[in-house]
């Protein structure tokens, strides 16, 4: 792991989950959607969303990147969803990792989601996490440089929030 590690992909991957699982290796851990989720929650996922992520990632790069801070442990920081002008920088300080599941499996995982913890409405923006999944998954034909990560498949986790 590097200095500073994005953790991205598309709704419904299991980010939440991993990172949590993560928590236990990397004391350093933060999630986007978690910080963002009391304001867009009342109004369901917008794409606001990307471009406030957007402004997190700069700020949080430049804080973490700072000389005085290289020597801080690692920080997995769960994106979710970002653009490549903004996650792809050029630092050998940075990694990018790509949560993204087989489609199959990714679309049950999605389907199952529900929204926010004891919802029992379940995640409806199909078009706008397939849009997602298409994008993240054309990244190795564009030769970005990311570390594609599947984790095993736990179908125990259905339906439920690990956050």
């Amino acid at each position: 792991m590097k200095r500073l590690t994005w953790l991205v992909g598309p709704p419904g991957a299991g980010k939440s989950t991993f990172a949590k699982e993560q928590a236990a290796r990397s004391p350093r851990v933060v999630e986007l959607n978690t910080l963002l989720a009391p304001l867009v929650q009342p109004v369901g996922i917008t794409k606001g969303v990307l471009r406030a992520n957007g402004q997190l990632v700069q700020l949080i790069r430049d804080l973490e990147l700072r000389p005085e801070n290289l020597s801080l442990d690692p920080l997995l920081v769960v994106t979710g969803l970002v653009s490549e002008e903004i996650l792809f920088a050029d630092s050998e300080h940075e990694e990018v990792w790509l949560l993204l599941p087989p489609r199959e499996r990714w679309e049950q995982q999605l389907r199952q989601r529900p929204i926010g913890k004891g919802a029992t409405r379940q995640y409806n923006d199909y078009d706008y996490a397939t849009y997602w999944y298409e994008r993240f998954a054309s990244w190795s034909a564009q030769g970005r440089d990311v570390v594609r990560l599947d984790p095993p498949y736990r179908p125990e986790l259905l339906g439920s929030i690990c956050s």
